[in-house]
């Protein structure tokens, strides 16, 4: 049966609303646990193939597939089921539709795309179209909580599919790239000494200061000086600096009152790099690692290391000449034209991981407008989360029922 046959606008705002109802924000002890309920019920009640896979304890991803013959590319179908806290909105949970907009949590980041990737999803099964390549709907945990644990669960463990679309808010434009983000930990290890002889010690916060001037005066211009095409300048910030002599530790944590006249030994200086895809985090490493050279030099006495905080959130590019983009491109041309050139974001997105880490070509697209995401008054356009889940829909064909594996594409070789 034809997909805009089976298509009904009333049940998939009915979805959206449902998702929407459902508290499952990062406050919450349970987190999505009764999402993922909803959704396997649903799935399950549609007859499709559907298991909980646990990411987190009990906190478990919900994994469909649709299966292939194999003689196709596969493509998932990835959303996070979190939302962010409520504070500050008058009825989080109401769903409540005014004039075409439709209010919640979660109604723009991202349980309209989540929907209109369901819908999508359970479109293709009704019409029994047959499938060359594996579709696969994934709804995620811990996508707010800046762990990404749901997706790093699926890039390690698996399903691994050819492509996947993360339904993050696009406002139905084409996203093919974004900056990584990773952090790191700067470490100085200086000597403590009497602060009326300072010149017995090494400093480490003077250490410190001269690595963030380092950032300031040398590695932040070079970065705004290097243009990725789609998402413009990397980025560096030195976001924290803690220190003290390990004597007065105790006063730093508020359980001593007595602060000792020490040269202070011990400094922490932590730094994160939003990284452009034609960048490598080796080489973000490496600029680091010259600074600390640098600044090892200039304060003699004081040892400092660069150390990686190892939960990488890669940076994303597919190609635009996938057949993914290629299909996502015609198929916004059709109801959005003004929206269907392929666009690069500065933010960071679960597509990271399934890219950079799961090795999965990947790309953005959803409804919903970002800069109301995480906001008292945050809304989506009806007529987006009608238009997005018929983008989704026409896409799983054109890449699962009509292509080849030799047209699959591949992620941009940086």
């Amino acid at each position: 049966m034809n997909l805009d046959e089976l298509f009904c606008e009333k049940e998939l705002i009915e979805w959206t609303q449902k998702l929407i109802s459902i508290p499952s924000h990062t406050a919450l002890p349970g987190r999505e646990r009764e999402i993922a309920g909803f959704l396997a019920q649903l799935l399950e009640q549609e007859g499709i193939e559907c298991r909980l896979q646990p990411a987190d304890g009990d906190r478990c991803n919900v994994i469909a597939t649709l299966h292939g013959d194999g003689s196709g590319p596969s493509l998932m179908l990835n959303g996070h089921m979190d939302t962010v806290p409520v504070e500050g909105m008058d009825d989080p949970f109401g769903a409540q539709i005014r004039d075409g907009i439709l209010y919640g949590r979660g109604a723009a980041d991202m349980k309209s795309g989540l929907a209109a990737m369901l819908y999508a999803f359970v479109l293709v099964h009704r019409s029994g179209l047959p499938l060359r390549g594996d579709v696969v709907f994934a709804g995620v945990i811990d996508e707010e909580a800046a762990k990404s644990t749901g997706s790093r669960v699926i890039a390690q463990q698996g399903p691994h599919t050819d492509f996947a679309i993360v339904g993050e808010p696009t406002a139905l434009f084409p996203v093919i790239a974004h900056n990584g983000i990773d952090y790191f930990e700067i470490r100085f290890h200086g000597k403590s000494a009497h602060s009326s002889r300072p010149e017995n010690g090494a400093n480490a916060i003077y250490a410190a200061a001269d690595f963030a001037r380092y950032i300031r005066d040398v590695l932040a211009p070079l970065y705004k000086s290097k243009v990725h095409p789609l998402v413009g300048s990397a980025a560096i910030n030195a976001g924290l600096i803690q220190g003290c002599a390990h004597i007065n530790r105790g006063f730093l944590l508020g359980t001593d009152e007595t602060f000792a006249g020490v040269v202070p030994d011990e400094t922490s200086l932590f730094v994160d790099v939003r990284w452009t895809p034609d960048q490598t985090i080796e080489e973000v490493t490496l600029q680091l690692e010259q600074a600390a050279e640098q600044v090892r030099s200039a304060n003699p006495g004081v040892d400092v290391q660069v150390h990686y905080i190892p939960l990488p959130r890669p940076a994303m590019e597919i190609s635009a000449e996938s057949c993914l983009v290629k299909s996502m491109v015609k198929n916004i041309s059709a109801l959005s034209p003004q929206t269907a050139q392929p666009q690069g974001v500065t933010y960071f997105a679960d597509s990271g991981i399934l890219s950079g880490v799961g090795k999965i070509a990947s790309m953005i697209f959803g409804p919903g407008d970002i800069a109301v995401a995480h906001s008292p008054g945050e809304c989506v356009e009806v007529e987006q989360i009608c238009k997005a889940a018929r983008i989704y829909a026409q896409t799983i064909v054109d890449v699962c029922c009509h292509s080849s594996r030799n047209t699959k594409g591949e992620n941009h070789e940086r």
